[in-house]
């Protein structure tokens, strides 16, 4: 656990007293709201748990430099981008997927792309958003989320 892990720990800790302090009633229902948010997310944690679990199994750091590693350019970003698009879940779910792949020598940018477009591009509710805002919205909004995705990634990778 870091320090930063720990001051996050201390600050919970002290709002939740003052809320409790303030409101003990509000307090057990916002627990109360958490938890089941918790419990509702708790599955798309596991499964990218478990997709970090077989990715160390099936593919080498080798491999994962070489599909999303800064010497594929601008190829390793629209990768990740793709793997990004098709995933669903929450977008906290990502992180510590993005954390692994950073670990294993992935680019910055390939890894910023992957998340933008896990929480940006939808293309599983793509079908949802066709049907509520029409094709053209969905496939105007779709396509710029994609290009956005891998060229905030790319802006990111420079940045840092």
């Amino acid at each position: 656990m870091t320090s930063s892990d720990l001051v996050m720990l201390a600050g919970i800790a002290v709002t939740l007293g003052v809320s409790t302090w303030k409101s003990p009633e509000k307090t057990k229902k916002a627990l109360r709201v958490s938890l089941k948010q918790f419990v509702a997310v708790l599955p798309f944690f596991v499964a990218v748990f478990a997709a970090i679990g077989l990715f160390e199994v099936l593919l080498t750091p080798q491999q994962i430099t070489a599909a999303l590693g800064e010497g594929r350019g601008m190829l390793g970003p629209v990768i990740a981008t793709i793997l990004g698009g098709l995933a669903t879940g929450p977008p906290a779910a990502v992180f510590p997927l993005g954390e692994y792949l950073l670990s294993q020598e992935a680019s910055v940018a390939a890894v910023a792309s992957l998340l933008v477009a896990w929480v940006a591009v939808g293309t599983v509710s793509l079908p949802a958003e066709i049907r509520f805002f029409g094709p053209r919205f969905a496939m105007i909004r779709w396509t710029a989320t994609l290009v956005l995705s891998v060229l905030l990634g790319v802006l990111m990778g420079w940045i840092l």
